[in-house]
């Protein structure tokens, strides 16, 4: 008889690990810095993770994707947020408790990334694990620059090196050196270089945040580096070498338009033409946990539910999840959306909305008329939202002769000064809602005229002229 196995519900989002068993750890390659670089198998074991260990380059858009909990050990010269030794215990700690863990580092974990510090560790506790590579910076920086790093007739062999410690820089007899490491060490390198006997005129490539939408190039001569006042930010790599070309500073990567997402559908940029940068401008903290928990409890008491946006439906979804229930307990309501947005993130739960209403395109009805058109009048409605309620949505809904009650799911806060974008870079800004235009306010205050802004409905706009209006 054929055997039939049936397989039980493994949420890695609510995994607690299982006492008295070992956990896995994966030691993962990031990649250079833009999300899209990550490998395929990362992706994959990132979403089977229960948690996931990130350090500093790690980009926050891609962490932010995955449903394990999420440790920052961010290292940087003189700023270590985890000392090494503390990282190595901190994956054998999760892992001891039966957790699958993701050690998710910046580039390759085995180019200058202590991953071989990291297997060691777990070596000794009897811990399983994989490595996975990822794409180290040098190898990010000379494609979105344009400087290979190889080519034949000019460059046959290549070096990898670091900047530090400045008394033991190597310089290695190959075409091509990169080195790693160098925002504090650049003109002790150049030295040091020099001083083994290369050209004055040997071509010289400064790149920092290589792959990133800041990414920025600098290109020259050794003498001339060498004599530059210029500070270089890290992280950053310096190249060295006759492969350098006069592509760099016009390079494919450089000739996208960036444009800055605050939130919403990101499909009206489709093309090769651009670079989106997704950046809400608000941090997603908690929700009134007893509020969450009446709800859902009664949620036979609603005959529909109505989401805003894709935090709305996400954070909905995870206290349905964790408080027993699934997407049956949801089968005598009616869903419906107000964007496209918040529809695609339903998809994602198997859930097609019975109305999707499209302000962009209502001919001045408003939610409470699209409501009434599509019959959708007489309901109790629940509305998952952020803890700072939407009154006007509220009142349109109640208009159309609607019950609404609002539950904060999540809770909006401007985001952290350090995570702002340089607005250096970006070429155009998309608002998808009023309260982004505000909390962008508060963080910037202006936007510099050559920026184009697109605001994605009328009341969008309205809020961008108040606020940035001359």
């Amino acid at each position: 008889m054929q055997e039939i196995r049936i397989m039980s519900d493994n949420n890695p989002a609510n995994s607690q690990g299982t006492p008295g068993k070992r956990g896995y750890v994966y030691i993962t390659g990031a990649g250079p810095g833009d999300p899209e670089l990550l490998t395929m198998k990362a992706d994959r074991v990132l979403r089977e993770a229960d948690v996931i260990l990130y350090d500093d380059l790690v980009s926050q858009d891609l962490v932010e994707q995955y449903p394990a909990e999420k440790i920052y050990t961010g290292k940087r010269k003189d700023s270590h947020h985890f000392e090494q030794e503390e990282i190595n215990q901190e994956i054998v700690r999760h892992a001891l408790r039966g957790r699958t863990v993701v050690r998710l580092k910046g580039g390759d974990p085995f180019i200058f990334g202590r991953g071989g510090e990291e297997i060691d560790t777990l070596r000794r506790y009897g811990i399983g694990y994989e490595i996975i590579p990822g794409i180290t910076a040098a190898h990010g920086a000379s494609a979105y620059t344009e400087i290979p790093l190889t080519m034949r007739k000019v460059s046959s062999s290549v070096a990898f090196c670091t900047g530090h410690p400045v008394s033991k820089i190597q310089v290695p007899d190959t075409d091509t050196i990169v080195y790693y490491m160098v925002a504090s060490s650049v003109h002790d390198v150049l030295d040091a270089v020099a001083a083994r006997g290369r050209s004055g005129e040997t071509k010289v490539a400064v790149v920092q945040n290589a792959t990133r939408y800041n990414q920025k190039s600098f290109t020259g001569t050794l003498d001339e580096f060498r004599t530059r006042e210029k500070a270089v930010y890290s992280p950053a790599l310096l190249i060295i070498g006759d492969n350098i070309s006069k592509f760099i500073e016009n390079s494919w990567y450089s000739r996208k338009k960036k444009v800055l997402m605050t939130g919403g559908d990101s499909r009206r940029y489709a093309g090769t033409e651009y670079i989106l940068l997704n950046f809400p401008c608000r941090r997603i903290a908690g929700a009134d946990l007893d509020a969450v928990r009446s709800c859902i409890e009664g949620i036979d008491d609603f005959s529909m539910l109505f989401f805003q946006n894709s935090s709305s439906v996400k954070y909905f979804f995870r206290y349905l999840f964790e408080h027993g229930r699934d997407v049956r307990h949801l089968a005598h309501m009616s869903i419906c959306t107000s964007g496209r947005a918040a529809a695609t993130e339903l998809l994602t739960y198997g859930i097609i909305p019975d109305c999707c209403l499209e302000s962009e395109a209502s001919a001045g009805l408003g939610l409470a008329g699209l409501l009434q058109k599509e019959g959708l009048s007489n309901q109790h409605i629940l509305l998952p939202c952020s803890g700072n309620v939407d009154e006007s949505v509220a009142a349109e809904l109640e208009a159309a002769g609607n019950r609404v009650t609002p539950l904060g799911v999540y809770v909006h806060g401007t985001q952290r000064t350090e995570d702002t974008i340089d607005l250096e870079f970006i070429d155009e800004i998309y608002f998808s809602s009023p309260a982004c235009v505000r909390n962008f306010s508060s963080l910037y205050g202006s936007i510099p005229e050559r920026i184009t802004v697109t605001p994605a409905d009328d009341r969008t706009a309205d809020e961008f002229r108040k606020l940035f209006s001359p």
